[in-house]
This record gives structure tokens, sequence and C-alpha cells, in this order.
């Protein structure tokens, strides 16, 4: 299994107070996770992220899945001083390296439930834009928060776009269990690949994003 990181774990010994960012002074603590995104910090029970040309659609986004209650990812809370998002802390655990053979069955089907839980949110709605879905586009172990060992949470939606369900499936498959340098015998991949599809859900419901043009 890969070792995690605790989402709080400082990646630098030294902290920095700015009292432009934060009237009462508090830390900002370099997270580690993600592996896109530069200059991400914890302050307080925020994270505090650089803005970019996709944020409008990130925010609104966001937006839409805590209106709908989920829990799957990071609530937008506004913008800081320095022009930075200001999101939720979400509790857990993250990996900066893997080996696709490192992660068990429950792992693997935790992941793509997640997976399930963030297309249904968007599925057929407003933000998707007449697409099926809203796809993460990165759903790679490295932009995931596990709690107990297994996934619970995604971040890093720099990425999101709408889309067909079976992009967004067929890549994640693809970062989680074939991608690594060293993803373990065929067998093995093959199992693990078709543990991740039962556990997103039924064939017809994979097949949805196959839609005529």
């Amino acid at each position: 299994m890969p070792t995690l990181t605790r989402m709080d774990q400082k990646t630098e010994p030294e902290t920095e107070k700015d009292p432009e960012t934060d009237p009462e002074l508090e830390p900002e603590i370099p997270l580690a996770g993600g592996r896109i995104t530069e200059g991400v910090v914890r302050v307080g029970d925020t994270v505090r992220r650089p803005v970019g040309p996709h944020s409008p659609f990130v925010h609104r986004l966001l937006r839409h899945l805590a209106d709908t209650g989920s829990d799957a990812a990071p609530r937008l809370l506004g913008i800081d001083p320095r022009g930075r998002e200001i999101l939720s802390f979400q509790q857990g655990a993250t990996v900066t390296e893997f080996r696709a053979r490192d992660w068990s069955p429950a792992q693997i089907s935790a992941a793509a439930r997640l997976l399930r839980r963030l297309h249904d949110a968007t599925a057929g709605t407003p933000v998707a834009g007449g697409e099926e879905t809203v796809c993460h586009n990165d759903f790679s172990p490295l932009n995931v928060a596990f709690v107990d060992g297994l996934p619970v949470r995604a971040f890093d939606f720099d990425q999101a776009a709408p889309g067909p369900r079976t992009r967004d499936l067929a890549y994640a498959a693809w970062l989680w269990l074939l991608g690594a340098d060293i993803a373990g015998p065929l067998d093995h991949q093959l199992a693990l690949l078709r543990t991740f599809l039962d556990a997103y859900g039924p064939a017809d419901e994979r097949r949805r994003g196959r839609r005529a043009r």
C-alpha cells in the first residue's frame, strides 16, 4: 500500500504569517497532494489556491455540488485578499507517489463509487452544459483524500469540464490501475479493472456517454 501523507502535514519546516491574508495571523502550511497546481496552502480550517482561467467554471461546479449536499468535494468559501480562492479543508491523507499494484480491491471500489457520486451529482444539470455530466478529468490517487485508508473526497478540479461518463471513467481507471510504471501482471490488472467497473455501476449506466452526435 502506498504511503499516505496527512493533508495537514507540513512539507516545509517553517511557516509564514501574513496579516493581509489572515487577520488572526494563522500560519500558511504548504500542502502535499495534487499534481498540477502549485502554491496550495492551508490556513486554519481553509485551503487557499491560486485562481486561473478555468476558475469560474470550477467555482460554479463546487457551488452546485454544495447545493446538492454532496460531501465529495471541498466547499468554495470565497476569495481572500490575495485573490486566491478559499476552500474548506478536507480532513484525510494523501499520496504523492504510488504503484498501481498497491491498491486493494476495497480502495479500488471506494474510488469508483466516489467518481460515480460526482458524476451523478452533475448528470443532466445546467452545470453539465448539455453534456451527460461533468468529468473531473484528473481523477487520480493524487487528487483524493483518504480516510481510514479509503478514498472519500476529491479535490483539484482544475481540469473539470462537461463530457461523457465513459471518458472520465476510462481515464480514471488508467490513472488508478494501468498508468503507473509498475502495474503488475495482466491478470491482476484485469481483476482490479473489473472491480473498478463493477463498483462504479451497471454497464448500461456507463454506456450513457455513447450518445449519437
